[in-house]
């Protein structure tokens, strides 16, 4: 089966062993980046490799319809697969679907209360049961620490991991430890952190944390190739 083929390296593991380990029920994971980097493609192959782990994974966009959501995992799908007979990608990702629910809210009207409304009804009516949420649009500005602090209860008691895609600015300063001053705040709520920042034909990806020092156990850089916006570990 594809399925159980090596498809897709965990992206995760990628960048170091403890990476993935380190995101239990109730963790908070962010993609930094300045817009048109590669936030909402690398959110979707971390999400692609949960669904092929058989994780129920949540896709809410702040920004972008459900069919353009769905444009984006069949082209990353597609990508992954594609020296893979057609009838194999095609039957697996019929199998994907089942894993995958998307829900879209306009920027304006997003809120965390509205988001555990939503994912409460979802999983009180057996519709769907989310074991990760990823939000991908997400306005760090507009939220409290407190909030964000109910919302992790929220995500433990309901044994989730949620991941979130925020957008930086080109001119924002950053702490010595490498987190933008915008989100640093907030950075000791989430257990994992990783910056996509763009030096001319590359887009470099690396793991920042609260006090800048870099895991022996841990590549200190991948990168995303810009043509395919894939995860690599071999420059561009």
């Amino acid at each position: 089966m594809l399925k159980n083929s090596n498809i897709l390296q965990d992206p995760l593991t990628m960048i170091g062993k403890e990476a993935a380990a380190e995101i239990e029920n109730g963790g908070f994971a962010a993609i930094l980046a300045r817009a048109g980097v590669g936030k909402t493609a690398l959110m979707v192959q971390l999400a692609i490799y949960g669904m092929l782990n058989n994780k129920n994974i949540l896709h809410i966009s702040t920004e972008n319809p459900v069919d353009k959501v769905n444009l984006w995992y069949r082209e990353v799908f597609d990508r992954l697969v594609q020296e893979e007979e057609n009838s194999q990608k095609d039957r697996l990702w019929e199998q994907l679907l089942h894993r995958r629910f998307i829900m879209t809210f306009e920027t304006e009207t997003f809120s965390l209360d509205k988001l555990e409304k939503r994912v409460s009804e979802l999983t009180a009516s057996e519709i769907f049961q989310p074991s990760q949420i990823m939000i991908d649009g997400f306005s760090i500005e507009d939220q409290t620490g407190e909030r964000l602090k109910k919302l992790k209860d929220f995500a433990l008691a309901n044994r989730l991991i949620l991941w979130f895609t925020m957008r930086t600015h080109r001119d924002e300063p950053v702490e010595t430890s490498g987190i933008p001053k915008s989100f640093s705040q907030f950075a000791e709520l989430f257990d994992l952190m990783l910056l996509l920042h763009p030096n001319k034909n590359r887009v470099y990806l690396k793991i920042i944390s609260e006090t800048g020092q870099q895991d022996n156990e841990r590549k200190s850089e991948l990168y995303l190739d810009p043509a395919t916006m894939l995860i690599s570990d071999t420059p561009v």
